[in-house]
């Protein structure tokens, strides 16, 4: 029962896209696939649908079935800054490509409150990312696949 976990990050002005795929249980989980996704549009409607695009091409054809989402926040209500507004763009297109790929709701994951929608202690859960991150895998979109992972067991 594979599943993804993405996180969308600022990089600048190109917001990028890092998402990977577990296998196993919350307990044994197992990387099987890693990527991310860039855009080199500026404005952040055209960067939420090259990203949205670029994510469908990836989830053509997939045997996913859960999903989880790192969410910024409320950072870009309150800040009112352009690359927090690209990145809940962002945010946005990616959870409708997920939703529609994959026909359920996606986990949205608060860095916060990740330990506890995995089950584990802040500690544990830290160690359990320690052994599953590696160059080039993001910490973030592990812990939203994680929780995704959780999710689907529970439904």
């Amino acid at each position: 029962m594979p599943v993804i976990g993405i996180v969308v990050t600022p990089n600048g002005k190109h917001p990028r896209v890092y998402a990977v795929v577990l296998e196993g249980s919350v307990d044994h989980p197992r990387v099987v696939d890693t990527f991310d996704l860039r855009t080199s549009s500026l404005e952040p409607a055209e960067q939420a649908v090259d990203l949205a695009r670029h994510l469908s091409a990836k989830l053509a054809g997939n045997d996913l079935v859960a999903a989880g989402i790192r969410i910024a926040g409320m950072t870009p209500v309150a800040r009112r800054s352009k690359v927090a507004f690209s990145r809940a763009h962002c945010e946005g297109a990616i959870l409708f490509v997920l939703r529609e790929a994959l026909g359920t709701p996606v986990t949205l994951v608060d860095p916060v409150g990740a330990p506890k929608m995995v089950g584990m202690k802040k500690a544990e859960l830290e160690e359990l990312l320690g052994s599953l991150t590696s160059t080039g895998t993001n910490a973030d979109a592990v812990t939203a696949a994680l929780a995704a992972l959780a999710e689907s067991v529970s439904r």
